[in-house]
């Protein structure tokens, strides 16, 4: 893997989820549809932790996974991550992208019980036979954030 980037396989990841998305509104059998989605699901997790993987490396923090972990590490370092901070208020926010990426996450691959049953409101994201608007905006949101943190951490 040598000449492959953090930032290259996160974006392998983005472009992965895309086709898998793409392929469900393009496919008429249902039953496919949800294996994509939930591939796609998948894809948009790992670019997440990819995101988080690259975040660590520019900041020299210790690699984790985890936001807050990575959040209070930077506070102990003195460091202010723009994108840690966001990420951490998205978490805590059920209404948020982020959050209800990381519930369809676990209602796929930990066998949970169902986002909707966590999640109630009015200004929910679309779940289920959305033909597939939520995973896309995922995707969307994703990139934005993923764009938006290469941009402030080449400014330094």
């Amino acid at each position: 893997m040598s000449g492959v980037t953090l930032a290259s396989l996160t974006n392998q990841k983005l472009d992965t989820a895309r086709r898998f998305i793409q392929q469900s509104q393009e496919s008429g059998e249902a039953w496919l549809n949800v294996g994509l989605e939930s591939s796609a699901i998948f894809q948009l997790r790992s670019a997440l932790n990819g995101l988080l993987k690259e975040v660590s490396t520019a900041y020299s923090l210790s690699g984790s996974l985890d936001v807050a972990n990575l959040l209070l590490e930077a506070e102990k370092k003195q460091i202010m991550i723009p994108v840690l901070t966001e990420l951490a208020d998205l978490l805590s926010r059920s209404d948020s992208w982020c959050f209800q990426l990381n519930q369809a996450y676990l209602v796929q691959f930990e066998c949970r019980a169902s986002a909707s049953s966590v999640v109630q409101g009015d200004n929910l994201i679309g779940r289920g036979s959305d033909a597939g608007a939520s995973v896309s905006l995922y995707l969307a949101k994703l990139i934005e954030l993923v764009l938006r943190f290469r941009e402030e951490s080449s400014e330094y």
